[in-house]
């Protein structure tokens, strides 16, 4: 079996932790100064706890997602979910997203190892948007608990091509912008 392509390496600080940090900080300055040091701590202290039962799954998801990147056999991963797979690649990352069981911790990182794997940008979004606008168990569970059925059924169908439009446009707009930031490298030549 092939030696799987070295990870690109990633930056340990980028502009969306840079944002939720100073977002965090501005909250728990306002927290401090309007609620007082006790309810300060108080919800310091239900943070650590949250952290605390959540990082199991997120290592396990990160984890999951880099074994998969090893697994997920490329060729096939890549004529099912990549750039020439079509309307048959969004609606199966589409179909998947909307069955797969669980949260952003399984989904997010799953959807990296589908792109290291041959998916393409179009297959991730539709995976991704089928997942957050279509997933079964959520609206079984939770939305038909909390909706009435004509309701739910309104919104999921109107919802239903969502994933597959917004996979053509991702596929649509990084084709474009492939296509300027390669005329650009030739013009610099």
């Amino acid at each position: 079996m092939p030696n799987p392509a070295p990870a690109r390496p990633r930056r340990k600080v980028d502009a969306g932790l840079l944002i939720v940090l100073a977002v965090a900080l501005l909250a728990g300055g306002l927290c401090y100064a309007l609620k007082g040091p006790a309810v300060f701590w108080s919800v310091l202290g239900d943070d650590l706890w949250l952290l605390l039962a959540i990082a199991p799954k997120v290592l396990a998801g990160v984890l999951l997602a880099g074994l998969l990147t090893v697994l997920l056999p490329r060729e096939q991963v890549a004529r099912w979910m990549g750039s020439r797979s079509g309307l048959k690649g969004l609606t199966l990352a589409a179909l998947a997203g909307a069955l797969l069981p669980g949260g952003p911790m399984m989904t997010f990182p799953l959807a990296v190892a589908l792109g290291a794997a041959g998916a393409d940008i179009g297959t991730a979004t539709a995976f991704i948007a089928g997942w957050a606008l279509l997933n079964v168990s959520r609206t079984l569970v939770w939305e038909m608990s909390f909706f009435d059925n004509d309701f739910v059924l309104l919104r999921y169908g109107l919802s239903l091509l969502l994933p597959i439009l917004l996979g053509w446009l991702a596929r649509q707009c990084f084709g474009r912008v492939k296509a300027l930031a390669e005329r650009q490298e030739g013009g610099a030549e």
